[in-house]
C-alpha cells in the first residue's frame, strides 16, 4: 500500500486563502457595477416609455423623426477594493526529531524558569494625631446661593464645522470629482451632504466646483439622470434638485463657442426632451395643468431645470406661468433670476399675458422677478385700464353692471399683489381713481334698489 501523500504546507494554504479572498472582493466589486449598469437600464427604458407617450398621443398621429441616443455616460470610476487585513506570519515549522532508541538514555527534564517574587510594598508610617483645636464660635450660616441654570448645550451645525477649516478637505473632494467628469460620484457627494445638513455649505463651494468641470452641462445632466421618473429616496430627489439651483447660480455655464459644437446640439436636443417628458408626467399626476401638481418639489424642479438648459417652444406661456407660481415663486425667484435665458423667456410670457387679457398673472411676474424696468408700473396700469374701458363700450347696462364687478375684483387682487411687495397702490393716481370709480358704480346700483323696495313698501302702509 503506498504511502499517504504528505501534507500541504501552512504557507501553501494561507496562499490559497488569500487567494480566494482577493477573487471574491474582485466578484463583488464587478456584480456591483452590473447591478449599478441594470438600473440605469431600467431608468432609460421608463424613460423611453414616457417619451413615447409624449411622442404618440394617438393611434393616429404622425411619428416624429427618431433622435439620435445621447452621448455614452463616462464610465464610472471603480473604488479600490479595501485591503486585506495582514495575516500572522507563519510559525516556523519545527524539524522532526529522532526517535529515541530503546537503549537511550531519557531526555533530561527541561528546567523551569525562575519566578520573581514581588518586593512587600513598605507600609506607611504612622502619623502623629495632631492635637484637636478648640471649636470655633458658631456664626450663622450665610444663605445658599442659587445655583445658575445650566444652559442647554447648543446642537451641532454641520455647516458651521465645515466653514470652521473642515471643509476644506470636503471642497478640494467635490472639485475634484469634477474636474474627472465622475457624474454618479458628484451625485453620490451632494446626496451625502444634503443628507448630513450640508445644503448651505454646498450653495456656496458648489457653483465654483461646478465651474471647473470640462464641460459643467453634461456634467449636471448625466448627474441627475432621470430622478423625475423614479428617485431612489427622498434625499436622492432634493440631491438632484440641489444640483440643479446650483448649475442655475454658477450662470449655467457652457463649452466655449466652437468648441464641441455637435455635443452641444445633443445635449440640447436631449435636455428639451427631457422637459417634454417631464411635462408629460405633472399633467398626468395633477389630472389638470401643470399648476396643480401634487406638491411643490416637482414643478420646482422642472422650473430649475428649464432654467438650467432652456425653455422648449412646445412650452405654453400659461403653464409656464403656473409653473412658477406652483413652484412658489418667492421661495425660488432668486434662482431663477440667476438664468438669463430664463429671465429673457418670463419677459416674453408677460407680453403674452398682457396680450390674452391675463392682467392678473402679468403684474404677478413682473413684481416677483422685478421687471419695472423693462415694464414700469405706471405705464403698465394705464394700459391695463385703457383695456378694460375699451372692453366695456359696446355693452349694454345689465352687462355693464357685471363688467364693473369683475374688473373691481381684478383690480383689487392687482392692488393686493402690489402691497404684497411693499407697494402702495394709492401712489398710482389714475389706478386708484378707477378703483373709487368702480367701486361707486357697484355701490349704486344697490343702494337704488333697496330705495324702491322701501318706497313701494310706504304705498302699501298708506
Amino acid at each position: 500500500m503506498p504511502p499517504p501523500p504528505p501534507p500541504a504546507s501552512t504557507a501553501a494554504s494561507r496562499a490559497a486563502m488569500l487567494h480566494s479572498v482577493n477573487t471574491l472582493a474582485s466578484f463583488s466589486d464587478t456584480l456591483a457595477d452590473f447591478l449599478d449598469q441594470w438600473d440605469s437600464v431600467v431608468l432609460d427604458v421608463a424613460s423611453i416609455a414616457a417619451t413615447f407617450a409624449v411622442l404618440f398621443p394617438g393611434p393616429g398621429s404622425n411619428p416624429k423623426p427618431y433622435l439620435p441616443a445621447p452621448a455614452p455616460e463616462p464610465v464610472r470610476e471603480r473604488e479600490p477594493t479595501p485591503a486585506p487585513q495582514p495575516e500572522r506570519e507563519p510559525e516556523p515549522t519545527l524539524a522532526p526529531q529522532p526517535e529515541p532508541g530503546p537503549n537511550a538514555a531519557p531526555a533530561p527534564e527541561p528546567e523551569p524558569e525562575p519566578q520573581w517574587e514581588r518586593e512587600p510594598s513598605p507600609l506607611p508610617e504612622p502619623q502623629s494625631s495632631p492635637l484637636p483645636e478648640p471649636a470655633p464660635a458658631l456664626q450663622p450660616r450665610p444663605a445658599p446661593e442659587s445655583a445658575p441654570a445650566p444652559q442647554p448645550e447648543p446642537a451641532p451645525n454641520p455647516d458651521s464645522e465645515r466653514q470652521d477649516g473642515a471643509g476644506d478637505a470636503y471642497a478640494a473632494e467635490l472639485e475634484h470629482r469634477c474636474q474627472q467628469m465622475n457624474c454618479r460620484g458628484v451625485r453620490r457627494f451632494v446626496t451625502a451632504q444634503v443628507r448630513d445638513g450640508g445644503v448651505e455649505w454646498l450653495r456656496q463651494v458648489g457653483p465654483g466646483a461646478l465651474r471647473r468641470a470640462p464641460d459643467p452641462a453634461a456634467l449636471v445632466l448625466r448627474a441627475i439622470g432621470r430622478y423625475y421618473i423614479r428617485a431612489e429616496s427622498p434625499d436622492v430627489e432634493a440631491a438632484c434638485t440641489l444640483l440643479l439651483e446650483l448649475y442655475v447660480r454658477a450662470g449655467c455655464p457652457r463649452l466655449p463657442w466652437g468648441q464641441g459644437r455637435d455635443a452641444e446640439l445633443l445635449l440640447r436636443q436631449e435636455a428639451r426632451e427631457v422637459a417634454l417628458t417631464w411635462r408629460s408626467r405633472l399633467l398626468r399626476g395633477s389630472g389638470g395643468g401643470v399648476g396643480n401638481a401634487p406638491g411643490a418639489a416637482g414643478a420646482r424642479g422642472l422650473a430649475f431645470f428649464m432654467a438650467a438648459f432652456g425653455v422648449p417652444v412646445e412650452f405654453p406661456a400659461q403653464e409656464l406661468c403656473d409653473l412658477v407660481n406652483a413652484a412658489d415663486v418667492a421661495a425660488c425667484v432668486e434662482v431663477l433670476k440667476a438664468s438669463k435665458l430664463f429671465v429673457r423667456k418670463m419677459r416674453d410670457v408677460v407680453i403674452e399675458m398682457i396680450n390674452k387679457a391675463m392682467y392678473l398673472q402679468a403684474m404677478r411676474i413682473i413684481l416677483a422677478f422685478e421687471f419695472q424696468e423693462a415694464f414700469p408700473l405706471a405705464p403698465t396700469l394705464a394700459l391695463i385700464i385703457e383695456k378694460l374701458e375699451h372692453d366695456t363700450k359696446d355693452e349694454n347696462e345689465g352687462q355693464a353692471s357685471e363688467r364693473d364687478e369683475e374688473d373691481l375684483a381684478l383690480l383689487s387682487s392687482i392692488s393686493k399683489c402690489m402691497e404684497d411687495h411693499k407697494l402702495s397702490p394709492s401712489e398710482f393716481t389714475s389706478f386708484a381713481a378707477k378703483i373709487a370709480l368702480l367701486e361707486e358704480r357697484v355701490g349704486k346700483p344697490k343702494q337704488a334698489c333697496t330705495g324702491v323696495k322701501r318706497k313701494r313698501a310706504e304705498e302699501c302702509v298708506g
